[in-house]
């Protein structure tokens, strides 16, 4: 009994998740980065309804020929089949992996946890399973990343508002324009006789009497 449970153990398949492909060696086995990388939970796609992980198997016995993981869940007491992954050429061997894209349009729904099996057909055509694992469907609601390359959407009524605005803005550093300073008229040649000024009323007046003066004389 204690080497048979202890068999069972040892050579009892597994099946693993991960948000990106995990690592391993070369043999196929997972490293322990690739074990410690290793999720029970993936999140929706942002904004899209599905969801990406990739699978990792570790196979009980595995032979060449068809396999495929059978994804399932229960709904009150009731196991139901949802969605299978199909390997046709399967070569044999101990460990699988492949990437897998779980759609809400085949049946998967957000916080539901689905059983996974890795099922081979006997040649009696008794399904055999070869590991078995389980696997949590949630929507955080995260948005999806900006693309770097995408161009800003531009407003094409923009250019109108700023030529309305001015080719510059103001930004209220710019000094007032100072105003020219005021040009002096050029002085007339020759001599200028000011109209308002108590020289022009005198210099009349001695004309004046000059004049008279000079009448005198001629009588």
């Amino acid at each position: 009994m204690a080497t048979l449970c202890t068999a069972s153990v040892v050579w009892a398949g597994e099946i693993k998740f991960g948000t990106t492909k995990l690592e391993v060696d070369d043999k196929g086995n997972l490293t322990p980065a690739g074990r410690k990388a290793t999720v029970d939970t993936v999140d929706e796609v942002p904004a899209e309804d599905r969801w990406e992980i990739h699978l990792w198997a570790k196979l009980d016995n595995a032979a060449a020929g068809p396999l495929y993981f059978q994804f399932s869940q229960d709904l009150n007491g009731t196991t139901s089949d949802v969605w299978r992954y199909d390997e046709a050429d399967y070569p044999g061997g101990k460990y699988f992996s492949a990437d897998m894209e779980l759609l809400g349009g085949k049946g998967f729904n957000k916080d539901r946890t689905y059983d996974v099996r890795a099922v081979q057909v006997s040649a009696k055509g008794k399904d055999i399973t070869l590991a078995t694992g389980k696997i949590k469907l949630i929507k955080s609601g995260k948005k999806p990343a900006k693309d770097p390359n995408e161009e800003e959407e531009v407003d094409p009524d923009q250019d109108a508002h700023d030529s309305l605005a001015g080719d510059e803005p103001d930004t209220g550093d710019e000094k007032p324009k100072e105003a020219p300073p005021p040009v002096e008229p050029k002085a007339k040649k020759g001599c200028s006789i000011d109209s308002d000024s108590s020289t022009w009323n005198g210099a009349l007046f001695l004309l004046v009497l000059g004049a008279g003066l000079a009448t005198r004389r001629r009588d």
